[in-house]
C-alpha cells in the first residue's frame, strides 16, 4: 500500500493568503458594477445612480413630489391614474407658468365616471383635470386600455419617480403604497421616456366636450382569467 501523502493545511489557512483574498473580493466588488449606488449595466461611470424609496401612508410621498416639482427647471412629464393630489397639482401648475413644460397624461376614468350600477360611463371632468386644463397645460386622455395604470414623472431628463403610489390624497393618506426615486439612471431614464412618448403620441389631447376614440373593449372570447 502506498504511504498517504503527508497533510498539508491549504494555502487558504494561512492568515496572509486570507489577507489577499479579502482584498481580491474588495477589488471585484468596486469594479465589476455590483456597487449599490452604481447604475446598473453602467460600471465606473462618471455620475452614480441615486435611488430612494418612499412609502405610504404619510411616508412622505407627496411631500418629495412637490419638492422635485418645485426644483423642476426643465420639463415634468407625468402618467397618472388617480390625480386628485391638490399640492401636487398647485405644484405643477407652478412650474407650467414659470417655465417648465409640463405634459399630463391621464386614464380616462379622470374624464368619464362609471355607474357600476348601470355599468355605463357619464362625462364627469375630474377638478384636477379641469384646473391642469385651465392653466393651459396639455393634458392628454389614454382610453385604449383597460385602465391607463402608470404613475410615473419624468423630471429634468434626470429623474424617474415611479412605483405604485397614486397622485392622490387617497394613496398619500389611506393606502399602503411604495414610491422610487432614481436619479442619473439616463439607459433607464431613456425607456421610460420613450414609452411615455409612445402614450402621448397615441392618446388624445383633453379639449372640453371631446369624444373619446378608441375606447378599450374586452375581445370577443370567453373569459378565462389568462
Amino acid at each position: 500500500m502506498p504511504k498517504p501523502k503527508s497533510y498539508r493545511p491549504s494555502v487558504l489557512s494561512q492568515p496572509a493568503a486570507w489577507f489577499l483574498a479579502i482584498i481580491a473580493a474588495a477589488i471585484t466588488y468596486l469594479f465589476a458594477g455590483i456597487h449599490p449606488t452604481r447604475p446598473l449595466g453602467q460600471a465606473g461611470a462618471a455620475s452614480a445612480a441615486h435611488m430612494r424609496v418612499f412609502f405610504s401612508p404619510h411616508g412622505g410621498c407627496t411631500r418629495e413630489l412637490v419638492a422635485l416639482i418645485n426644483r423642476a427647471r426643465q420639463s415634468v412629464d407625468v402618467e397618472a391614474y388617480s390625480f386628485t393630489s391638490r399640492p401636487i397639482v398647485k405644484a405643477l401648475i407652478a412650474a407650467h407658468q414659470r417655465g417648465v413644460k409640463v405634459v399630463v397624461i391621464l386614464d380616462r376614468s379622470n374624464l368619464m365616471k362609471k355607474n357600476y350600477r348601470t355599468r355605463k360611463y357619464t362625462r364627469h371632468p375630474t377638478p384636477a383635470l379641469r384646473a391642469c386644463y385651465a392653466a393651459d397645460i396639455p393634458v392628454y386622455i389614454d382610453a385604449r386600455y383597460l385602465i391607463a395604470h402608470n404613475k410615473v414623472m419624468l423630471i429634468d431628463g434626470n429623474t424617474i419617480v415611479t412605483g405604485s403610489f397614486n397622485f392622490s390624497y387617497a394613496a398619500a393618506h389611506f393606502n399602503a403604497e411604495n414610491m422610487l426615486v432614481v436619479h442619473h439612471a439616463p439607459a433607464i431614464f431613456s425607456a421610460y421616456l420613450q414609452n411615455f412618448q409612445h402614450h402621448e403620441a397615441t392618446s388624445q389631447r383633453y379639449v372640453p366636450g371631446l369624444v373619446l376614440r378608441h375606447v378599450f373593449k374586452f375581445p370577443r372570447r370567453r373569459w378565462t382569467g389568462n
